[in-house]
């Protein structure tokens, strides 16, 4: 009999590696990092590519082979794989499994505060466009190299584009401050992040800004921002403006560009 059973084993091979090939059955509970019950969390078996779901109590049973893994996951936790290759052989096992959660990530979020009405007027009437002129009081006749210098030269012409774009950057910033004390008085109802779009639509150069009215200013923008908010079809309408870019193209194509 003995002699037997050794022939049996000998055919079959080696007896623990027998054994892991056989099927086990794991009993789990999930649960978070405060031993509370996670919720139908989900169970990918990796091998047969199935998935199972724990159930409200965050229970499941799962039949599998030893050398198998499965990954439990759940929607803001971080996922878990589980494997019983180097564990002791048992036909059963019944495990806990900690599915911790991921901590919050909270999207920055800007606030701006309401300037006054004479704050703003204030920050209008001090738009201006600095002169960038080497010599803002040469004459042809007196200094015709320097004067010839500063009219026809590259440089001087890119520093004074960037001189008008800065005062249309501080355009920006004002109108949209503007906006915002609209839209606390219900003159207006414009989301942020169409202020640069909306500023695009408008085109008004900041002399105009200037020598309106507070009255005429804010009628005028109401008028155009129903005009805005009916042109829904236009091409305008679907474009992206970055800030000063609608402005650059502007100041290059202007008559006066480099003068």
């Amino acid at each position: 009999m003995r002699i037997l059973f050794l022939i049996i084993v000998t055919a079959l091979g080696y007896c623990p590696s027998l054994l892991a090939q056989s099927t086990i059955k794991v009993n789990a509970k999930v649960v978070d990092e405060n031993n509370n019950p996670v919720p139908y969390a989900d169970v990918a078996f990796r091998r047969i590519q199935l998935g199972i779901s724990a159930d409200k109590n965050g229970f499941f049973s799962i039949d599998m082979m030893p050398s198998d893994s499965i990954i439990i996951l759940k929607n803001g936790h971080t996922p878990i794989k589980l494997c019983f290759k180097d564990s002791i052989f048992r036909n059963t096992y019944s495990v806990t499994v900690v599915l911790p959660r991921r901590p919050l990530e909270l999207t920055e979020v800007q606030i701006n505060a309401i300037r006054s009405y004479p704050e703003i007027r204030q920050q209008i009437n001090s738009l201006t466009v600095k002169n960038t002129d080497l010599n803002p009081d040469a004459r042809p006749f007196t200094n015709p190299l320097s004067y010839l210098y500063g009219l026809l030269s590259k440089h001087e012409k890119e520093k004074r584009v960037a001189s008008q774009l800065e005062t249309e950057e501080a355009k920006r910033a004002v109108l949209k401050d503007l906006f915002r004390l609209y839209n606390s008085y219900k003159i207006i109802d414009l989301d942020e992040d169409e202020y640069d779009r909306f500023i695009s639509y408008l085109n008004m150069p900041y002399v105009y800004l200037q020598r309106t009215s507070d009255y005429d200013l804010a009628v005028n923008i109401k008028k155009m921002f129903a005009s805005y908010t009916k042109d829904n079809h236009s091409s305008f309408g679907k474009k992206i403006y970055p800030a000063a870019l609608d402005d650059m193209q502007f100041i290059k194509q202007s008559p006066n560009y480099g003068k």
